[in-house]
């Protein structure tokens, strides 16, 4: 390759490659060769970028990068598709996770611009880490999120209230009684969105304690059988014994709360929306079921930092941070399933206490 256009690579911001048209590199900056853990260019030359960077998904199908279920959603991909057929410049936003010895998890900007050297076609392909604006960007937006969830029910309860002045003495001690808890919950919530950003830095430590997951289940019922944002769904909770397990209480509320609220989202008017937990080999499973059936290309990207796209079935933006703590610090699963048959199960799983 020509000494100026590697020049030009080499000053460009970020990763930077030349790809042919068959999405394989010809060539790359130095901060590629960082990225990749390689000291030789020609060790990458023929791969594709996601090949090239080890990306967890590069390999999910035999065709190698740009051909597996994830590819059809991955931003970089479709950015060099559609400057490719169109002849221009394209820009979109991926979000990878890079193997390794530990995996790294990056938003990236993609940026593909078409061009034409010695008369062959190819394209320049750029990738600059926006990780530091996607985290604090999600970082508000669960924060503000949940302190409207929580405020929501608030004004309902207090709506409420309102209208049937001079009812029951016993329902209106019941409703006040709500509200404290409520607006305790308002301020824990204020308290969590520390414990967030320590998350995110790796740097947030549990207060562990027994915790009592019908409890915590009777909480977030409370919580959100008055959400006025979300008329006309009907939350249950199954019957069912109780566990015990040694945690972080309010996480495990902020994250079943998180899985109750986006299951209402994802309900019709009059749709139910139920609360379980049951046992399994020495786990304690929480699972929020809805009827709806969240579309495949959006459960490809459902727990991604920076995805936060609202659908028919919404699911809210807790996802991230569901993971993030359920996983990483409680040591839990999250996960879920979402098909024709069964409709949507998010699922929240924790060892029982012994």
């Amino acid at each position: 390759m020509d000494d100026l256009v590697d020049a030009l690579l080499q000053a460009m911001p970020g990763y930077a490659m030349l790809i042919n048209q068959q999405r394989q590199i010809v060539a790359v900056n130095s901060k590629v060769l960082d990225i990749a853990g390689v000291h030789e260019k020609d060790s990458l030359v023929g791969k594709r970028p996601g090949e090239a960077l080890n990306c967890i998904h590069s390999g999910d199908s035999p065709d190698g990068c740009g051909s597996g279920p994830h590819c059809t959603v991955c931003g970089a991909v479709l950015a060099i598709l559609e400057s490719q057929q169109a002849d221009k410049q394209s820009v979109r936003e991926c979000h990878v996770t890079l193997e390794g010895e530990e995996e790294i998890v990056i938003d990236l900007q993609a940026t593909a611009t078409p061009v034409q050297i010695h008369g062959e076609n190819y394209t320049v392909f750029v990738l600059q880490d926006i990780s530091s604006e996607k985290r604090r960007d999600v970082l508000e937006r669960v924060f503000f999120h949940d302190i409207i969830n929580t405020a929501g029910s608030i004004h309902g309860l207090a709506s409420i209230l309102m209208e049937h002045d001079g009812g029951p003495t016993h329902l209106e001690s019941e409703y006040k009684n709500w509200l404290v808890r409520l607006s305790g919950t308002l301020v824990d919530e204020i308290r969590s969105q520390r414990k967030l950003l320590a998350a995110e830095h790796g740097e947030f430590v549990p207060e562990i304690s027994s915790v009592g997951i019908r409890s915590v289940l009777s909480d977030v019922y409370q919580l959100y059988q008055h959400y006025d944002k979300i008329p006309g769904r009907v939350l249950e909770i199954a019957a069912g014994p109780d566990f015990t397990v040694y945690s972080d209480v309010s996480v495990i509320r902020r994250i079943i709360g998180n899985m109750t609220l986006n299951a209402l989202e994802a309900s019709v008017i009059g749709g139910v929306v139920t609360i379980s937990a049951h046992a399994d080999d020495g786990h304690v499973v929480i699972e929020v079921h809805n009827d709806g059936v969240i579309p495949d290309d959006i459960q490809l990207q459902l727990f991604n930092r920076s995805f936060s796209t609202k659908s028919p079935v919404g699911r809210g933006i807790g996802t991230y941070s569901m993971k993030l703590f359920g996983e990483r610090y409680l040591k839990g699963k999250v996960s879920f399933r979402s098909n024709s048959d069964e409709g949507t199960i998010f699922s929240f799983s924790l060892p029982v206490a012994p």
